[in-house]
């Protein structure tokens, strides 16, 4: 690795692909499929490069996240295109210091994520602690030790529905503790993503979501579900910043499309 990767230094590779199909009979004209590429730069990864099968475009949203545009050729009668995707990153397992961004994004309240209701904020407060790595690891076994994992359901219920049922999928455990630490001024975002070591071939089942929290100029990864505080950071590849205000079209998180007629599945 070149020294301007700094402190980056063990390669890693993702690769997904997905399978659009034109269900009708009728030529489909120049139909549209976007998706995530990785997060470009965290504390932990740094994306060095993208490269698919198909052309695209690329564009940010507000909180960094880059989304790759595809307008594919014509598609014929019953006919499917398949769009892969390789990226190419280094990871770190010590995070890397970077800035918060505007903090106040990652200490407020939003939609899912009920930071200011009196519930969580009494929780928080029982699990504080001036000294911040005690307070957060605490707040962390917290979450871990008290919700049990059920099975993924595509609808987000929320870090309040999360206390109140000792239960959830991994979205409603990242909800959680994040919530507790924005209660506790302490900057926070749920990330979605894959967890895996090496290279990966990445399916939509792999998709997860976890917790980061920012402390002594980092992000630090705390994932309660997966029982991982601060540990194999280097294995989490972030694909989305989540802010449950900033609702898109995207289809469980990874992708949308458009085209009478078209359907599509990640592989």
């Amino acid at each position: 690795v070149a020294e301007r990767d700094g402190p980056y230094r063990a390669a890693k590779q993702i690769r997904y692909s997905f399978t659009l199909n034109n269900t009708t009979g009728r030529l489909l004209e120049k139909p549209q499929f976007r998706t995530y590429a990785p997060v470009p730069q965290t504390s932990h990864q740094k994306v060095k490069k993208v490269s698919a099968n198909q052309p695209y475009r690329t564009a940010r949203d507000e909180l960094g996240n880059e989304m790759l545009h595809f307008e594919l050729s014509n598609i014929p009668p019953y006919g499917a295109r398949i769009v892969s995707i390789t990226v190419d990153l280094l990871v770190t397992e010590s995070p890397v210091s970077m800035s918060a961004g505007r903090t106040g994004r990652f200490t407020r309240p939003e939609p899912h994520i009920e930071s200011d209701d009196m519930r969580i904020v009494s929780l928080a407060k029982s699990l504080s602690d001036p000294r911040s790595e005690a307070g957060t690891r605490k707040t962390y076994d917290w979450v871990a030790e008290n919700l049990f994992t059920e099975a993924y359901a595509a609808e987000d219920r929320g870090a309040l529905y999360a206390l109140q049922k000792k239960t959830g999928d991994c979205t409603e455990f990242s909800y959680l503790l994040t919530a507790l630490y924005r209660a506790q001024q302490i900057p926070a975002r749920p990330i979605g993503g894959y967890v895996f070591s090496g290279n990966g071939i990445v399916k939509a089942v792999d998709y997860h979501n976890w917790t980061e929290f920012y402390t002594g100029g980092a992000w630090q990864i705390a994932d309660a579900q997966k029982r991982a505080f601060r540990d194999k950071q280097a294995d989490y590849v972030a694909m989305r910043l989540i802010a449950s205000d900033m609702q898109d079209q995207f289809s469980a998180q990874r992708f949308s499309y458009a085209g009478t007629g078209l359907a599509v599945a990640m592989n």
